[in-house]
């Protein structure tokens, strides 16, 4: 084979190299792709195994309460809830993990494929080039040349000779090196498919296990169901008369505010500014509490364990831990602050045309006039006979409008 020839074997070969190395790439694509979603599933099962820790430990506490055992049914139910939704998180991440695997095996029989064309053009550049005598006297292939056109094909060739023979080894060693670590990355993934598999057995015993306690709970209530019937008539008019006493005292801020020089403060431009700035921020405004459940939904339906009990709620009831501190969800003016028999503390916050209540506080850290921040800390959840949740509604009171909203419908998703 002349020089000519083995120049143009030569360039083949690092023609091939750059093939190689741009079809792995569409390989390697979809290993990028899966390690991200790995990565968000990852957030996603922590975040739903913090808020399960949460509600587990909410579980226990109200247990010693026996007069809430609707809010433990609420609190099971939420439990239940969450179970599922890890279960079907674990399904998703099995699945993740199969495409995982899939895609690693695609990876190992490209990178084998390539070890070997490698393997393949090294063996024929060094033996072309042991034909040539290239190896052994490279000068004298140079000064064999018929004319000076041969001889500068030859030199050129004797300069990429070296390099090229270099970083061919390197390929191949690389490669193995890559094949070695994509094939214990795939005995990696499929143990992580088995524990998968069984954290997911282990949440369905879970799930069965709280099945189980709802039921034997519903049990308990039902054998008290005419105790309990009473006792939450009682509780339900106490409950009337602290949202009628809030209603009065927001429509007295209203009078106040259109009695002064000032007009009606949601009508003036800081009010405007400060309700539009409310409005934008809605579904993303952050819960009162750091963490906690939903005991008590919003608007006016029947009681979920209790029947012949009709409940009406202008907010939503949030049973938390104790201790637990209570934050303002956006900046306004702390418009009253005011005393409850059997609700504590209760503040309400100005934001321009909207109103936020929080009511079963204690330990205050905020006084009427004060301007406060979002996330503010007003103070702390009291607890009482019903247990330690917090009271949280949202008004809307723009012109003539006075209408309790849905508070789930402005914070943050949970």
């Amino acid at each position: 084979m002349n020089a000519a020839n083995l120049y143009r074997n030569l360039s083949k070969a690092n023609g091939l190299l750059f093939f190689v190395a741009v079809a792995l790439l569409g390989v390697f694509q979809p290993a990028f792709s899966q390690t991200n979603k790995k990565a968000s599933l990852t957030a996603e099962r922590e975040e739903i195994e913090a808020q399960l820790s949460t509600t587990s430990r909410l579980i226990s506490e109200a247990k010693s309460n026996r007069n809430e055992a609707s809010s433990r049914v609420a609190l099971i139910d939420k439990q239940i809830e969450l179970r599922e939704k890890l279960i079907r998180h674990h399904q998703s991440s099995t699945r993740n993990l199969e495409r995982s695997v899939t895609g690693m095996d695609t990876e190992i029989r490209a990178l084998e494929g390539h070890v070997s064309a490698l393997k393949n053009e090294y063996a024929m550049m060094i033996q072309q080039a042991y034909r040539m005598k290239l190896a052994r006297n490279p000068l004298m292939f140079v000064f064999a040349s018929e004319d000076f056109s041969q001889a500068a094909l030859r030199y050129k060739m004797l300069q990429s000779y070296a390099e090229i023979r270099k970083d061919q080894t390197e390929d191949i060693t690389n490669a193995q090196h890559n094949l070695a670590k994509t094939r214990e990355s795939l005995t990696h993934e499929k143990l992580s498919i088995l524990n998968t598999i069984q954290d997911q057995e282990n949440e369905r015993d879970a799930l069965n296990q709280d099945r189980s306690s709802r039921a034997v709970l519903l049990s308990e209530i039902k054998r008290e169901e005419k105790k309990l019937q009473k006792k939450l008539k009682v509780q339900e008019k106490e409950h009337k008369r602290l949202s009628n006493e809030i209603k009065r005292i927001i429509e007295e801020e209203l009078a106040a505010e259109r009695a002064s020089a000032a007009g009606e403060y949601a009508l003036t431009p800081e009010g405007k500014i400060i309700s539009e700035q409310f409005e934008n921020n809605k579904l993303n405004l952050p819960w009162p509490v750091a963490r906690g459940v939903v005991t008590k939904s919003f608007g006016r339906h029947t009681h979920p364990t209790i029947a012949g009990i009709v409940v009406e709620s202008n907010g939503i009831d949030i049973t938390t831990e104790k201790g637990a501190k209570v934050f303002s969800i956006f900046g306004g003016t702390v418009s009253s602050v005011f005393n409850f028999p059997g609700a504590g503390e209760t503040v309400i916050v100005t934001h321009g045309g909207y109103r936020t209540v929080y009511s079963n506080l204690e330990e205050l850290q905020v006084k009427k006039g004060d301007a406060i921040d979002r996330a503010t800390v007003l103070g702390v959840v009291r607890a009482g006979v019903k247990g330690i949740s917090v009271h949280f509604e949202v008004w809307k009171v723009a012109g003539s409008e006075r209408s309790p909203q849905d508070p789930k419908s402005w914070l943050f998703p949970r």
